[in-house]
């Protein structure tokens, strides 16, 4: 390994240093939303040390194809630590107005949204289901219109032929619906006793 190639690994090594102290920083500030679930918790943490390492060793075999020395791993700790003593206030300003410009972006679109496409959706559903109720209850009124259109005269020619009728048919007419009142009546009433027994 030349000196060259020494050099640009300790450099890289050192931005790598400073890059797992940012990453370790802006995992932590979002360690809250999955803390509560402890498997999920274990999973994300595992995982996000071997993306880290697979970084790491990805830049490491970029500048000297992957051969590691001591002197690596002592100037990786060289740029964790300038990160914590020199970049972490900074950064971790930087990561707060980060967050609240992100959230005030996603506020925005949101009621963006909502205002030009789910809101108007919305109108336009209620404005055709009163216009379907609205047909609804007009063509029950021109139905009960027309019942009682065609209705009042047969009502009035069947009056002036019961008037026609003699009595005598009349009696019987009314013995018959009678004594199919009563048929009725003990049929549901037979079928209430069923269900009683059962």
């Amino acid at each position: 390994m030349t000196l060259t190639v020494q050099f640009l690994t300790i450099i890289s090594m050192i931005a790598g240093g400073i890059y797992l102290g940012i990453a370790i920083e802006t995992f932590r500030r979002f360690e809250g939303a999955w803390k509560k679930r402890k498997v999920f918790s274990y999973i994300i943490e595992i995982c996000f040390w071997l993306l880290q390492s697979l970084i790491l060793f990805y830049l490491l075999f970029r500048v000297n194809q992957g051969e590691l020395r001591f002197y690596i791993l002592l100037a990786l700790l060289c740029g964790y630590s300038a990160y914590n003593a020199l970049l972490k206030s900074y950064y971790q300003r930087l990561l707060e107005r980060m967050i609240v410009s992100c959230l005030s972006i996603y506020r925005f679109l949101y009621r963006m949204v909502h205002l030009f496409f789910i809101r108007p959706i919305i109108r336009i559903f209620q404005l055709i289901l009163s216009i379907l109720f609205a047909l609804w209850g007009g063509l029950v009124w021109v139905a009960v219109l027309l019942y009682k259109i065609v209705f009042y005269p047969i009502r009035l020619i069947g009056m002036f032929i019961w008037r026609l009728v003699p009595k005598n048919a009349k009696n019987k007419i009314s013995h018959l619906a009678g004594f199919y009142s009563k048929i009725k009546n003990k049929i549901v009433n037979w079928k209430h006793s069923d269900k009683k027994d059962e």
